[in-house]
């Protein structure tokens, strides 16, 4: 009997509205139910999980720690209704929630028993797909940091493992967020995240994601979002991904490699930082152009290397000037396509040309200098 079918007859038996929930109290499945719905469920339902304060509100009644049924009451300043909490627990630990609204008159007691014996199955079938996961986790690890002598065999098992072929290719992501932020490969798992045939595992407080290149399954940009969604209910926003390049998986370890790069490239730098909804999320190794000079483990000396006398003295010079040298060398030394989009008058981006020449020594008729400046620009801009 799978999660669903578990929750649909635990609502059968209760005659009341039930929902399964994972330890973060994220929505595994929820049995339709003609009663009416309060907040609490239509937040669960339509938001896959319960928000930060409804979390707050049930975790103070001790679920986390509780060997049998927990009443909740009922909250009305809150609109939440009262609710039966069964801790789904196996081998010892909780892992996860069948939760029920309770009628006013409660709910009889034999029915709460028949009620609880599903909750431990359902311990258990989420306690075997824990170890499942962590089986994975070892393997593409393993994977990633074994040598290229030993890697054939892992990645069959691994294969296996996430019932792709052998010979399959595949993209890695690697997720992070802002300093201090460390995310756990179990917050991506689960409805709202990650597809069965992704493997996850956590390395050093980021996420790689090792994605499927073909098949049935989403495309590689949609898993990763769908991983920094679930990380965004969770109340971690900011978070963003690095993806290699389409590889054998043998040879996973490449594409991983180009991943870290990448992120190392576009990582918040603070958690004040903005990155709303709009802010570019998921940022591919191929398309970062010569950022990519940033993805190194030189990338500090090479920051340090291109602020010459030049660039420095146009920093330290006024705003416009630094702004207009941007846009002109974006621009390809366009004087109309510059004016244009600074909303000048032509004859004044020639004049702040001039001051920017006379600013930095440089020569922007020469290919040389505006190499130096450009590069600088986009470098320390990335910084």
């Amino acid at each position: 009997m799978d999660l669903q079918e578990l929750v649909d007859e635990a609502s059968a038996i209760l005659e009341a509205p039930v929902t399964l929930e994972d330890r973060g109290l994220r929505l595994l499945a929820f049995a339709a139910h003609d009663a009416g719905a309060d907040h609490v469920r239509v937040e669960t339902v339509l938001g896959r999980g319960a928000g930060p304060r409804t979390r707050e509100w049930f975790e103070s009644f001790d679920i986390a720690r509780a060997r049998g049924p927990v009443h909740v009451p009922a909250h009305p300043e809150r609109e939440i209704a009262a609710r039966l909490c069964l801790p789904a627990r196996a081998r010892g630990v909780v892992r996860g929630y069948l939760w029920a609204v309770e009628p006013p008159e409660g709910l009889a007691p034999e029915r709460v028993r028949a009620a609880q014996a599903l909750a431990a199955r359902a311990g258990e079938v989420l306690a075997r797909a824990t170890s499942r996961r962590r089986e994975t986790e070892r393997l593409l690890l393993d994977l990633l940091e074994t040598g290229a002598e030993g890697r054939g065999g892992i990645a069959r098992e691994l294969a296996d493992d996430l019932a792709i072929a052998s010979t399959a290719s595949v993209v890695c992501a690697v997720l992070g967020g802002a300093p201090g932020v460390r995310l756990q490969a179990d917050q991506v798992h689960g409805p709202g995240g990650v597809p069965r045939d992704v493997g996850v595992a956590e390395r050093s407080g980021d996420l790689v994601l090792l994605v499927p290149a073909e098949g049935p399954g989403s495309p590689v940009t949609d898993v990763v979002e769908s991983a920094i969604a679930a990380l965004a209910r969770l109340g971690l926003p900011g978070v963003v991904a690095g993806v290699g390049g389409e590889v054998p998986l043998r040879d996973a370890v490449v594409s991983d490699r180009r991943a870290r790069a990448a992120l190392r490239v576009v990582r918040p730098r603070s958690r004040a930082q903005p990155s709303g909804p709009a802010a570019t999320r998921v940022h591919a190794w191929d398309a970062l152009g010569v950022t990519r000079l940033l993805g190194g483990r030189a990338a500090d000396e090479l920051v340090e290397a291109v602020r010459t006398p030049a660039v420095t003295a146009l920093l330290d010079g006024p705003e416009e000037l630094v702004e207009t040298a941007w846009v002109y060398l974006e621009e390809a030394g366009s004087v109309a396509a510059t004016a244009s989009r600074l909303g000048l008058h032509r004859q004044s981006v020639y004049h702040r040309i001039h001051r920017i020449e006379a600013l930095t020594g440089l020569d922007l008729s020469r290919g040389r200098d505006r190499l130096e400046l450009h590069l600088a620009l986009v470098v320390l801009r990335t910084t």
